[in-house]
């Protein structure tokens, strides 16, 4: 550890997974470095597993838990972060995601090494529910500015968490926090890169310095139109950037046609493994139909139909049977086909 020992808080929000969030903890209380405290989001339903009970009985003076007084969901948990104390540093950690224990010691280096830096982070590695290793994320250069982040953003060039990500606490509140009229926060955590980049660039240690958390899918409802609705929300805030700056409007006009359209093919796959009776009344040709309107405001070329993945998955849909028979197929198969 060299120079400055700069001081951080760690934000956790939380509603339930008393195992996981343990486990997160025990991995902060570990660290090397002990210039931090950590703050615990807690709606008032997160103790139906005595979870917090659980914090409480670990008897540590660098934690403490911000309880709601009433249920509130996602987004309004989220949203309170902007309010709370903190040090000049902050990360916001998932709960059921681990740090190695020389995270912050890393990042503070990081710190001192790129003091001029707005954010900073490390590699990590994807881990299943069991802790069990699944891959390794993408490598990161060094160094990225917002137009280099952008790029590497929409090409799908980089693994982009909430996870991992160091900044200024005085830049998150005057940005106003993460966006929180995105649903499910589906790209707020990318919009808030991009801002907190703006300000300067992006400075990572290449490292593996923790691990996030990959669940198989459990619910039995549809997520196909909240991605869509963040989606297009997102393409707004494209849409924002390219106003605002020549530089990242030059990237957006190079890189946002493959990324709408790749995103199109992913989306199409999935309502393809959807029943009917779950999509909320989302098409593909619907869908194409909401991307095609921002694209056109953007400015740029979309042209979905023809990538022969897409028209496939169109003419499948088309035809109940074929759909019927496609999602018979995938329950046997559950690879990619398309």
């Amino acid at each position: 550890m060299r120079g400055k020992s700069n001081q951080f808080s760690i934000i956790i929000p939380f509603k339930s997974g008393k195992s996981y969030l343990l486990d997160c903890l025990h991995s902060v209380i570990e660290q090397d470095y002990p210039h931090y405290n950590i703050i615990i989001l807690a709606d008032n339903t997160s103790n139906i597993d005595d979870a917090l009970d659980a914090v409480y009985a670990l008897q540590n003076d660098k934690i403490s838990i911000q309880a709601s007084d009433q249920n509130i969901d996602i987004l309004q948990n989220w949203r309170r972060i902007k309010d709370l104390t903190k040090n000049e540093y902050m990360t916001i950690l998932g709960y059921d995601d681990v740090l190695e224990k020389s995270f912050l010691s890393t990042i503070n280096d990081l710190i001192n090494h790129h003091p001029e830096a707005s954010l900073y982070h490390t590699h990590f590695n994807y881990i299943d529910s069991k802790s069990a290793f699944i891959k390794a994320c993408q490598p990161l250069p060094s160094r990225l500015n917002a137009s280099a982040y952008l790029e590497d953003a929409l090409n799908e060039k980089i693994d982009i968490m909430a996870t991992g990500y160091v900044f200024k606490s005085s830049d998150y509140d005057a940005l106003g926090g993460i966006p929180t009229h995105y649903p499910n926060l589906i790209y707020a955590d990318l919009q808030l890169w991009l801002d907190l980049t703006q300000k300067s660039y992006l400075a990572v240690d290449p490292s593996t310095q923790f691990s996030f958390r990959i669940h198989a899918s459990t619910t039995k409802t549809s997520k196909d139109t909240i991605l869509l609705d963040a989606f297009i929300l997102f393409l707004d805030y494209l849409n924002q950037l390219k106003r605002a700056s020549s530089s990242l409007g030059e990237v957006i006009q190079a890189n946002a046609q493959k990324f709408c359209e790749s995103t199109t093919k992913a989306i199409a796959h999935r309502l393809l493994r959807t029943p009917r009776d779950f999509r909320k009344g989302l098409s593909i040709d619907l869908m194409i139909e909401k991307i095609a309107a921002k694209s056109e405001t953007l400015g740029i070329a979309y042209e979905p139909l023809k990538i022969n993945s897409i028209r496939l998955a169109r003419t499948i849909e088309t035809y109940p049977i074929l759909n019927d028979l496609f999602l018979l197929f995938k329950k046997i198969y559950r690879k990619p086909v398309l």
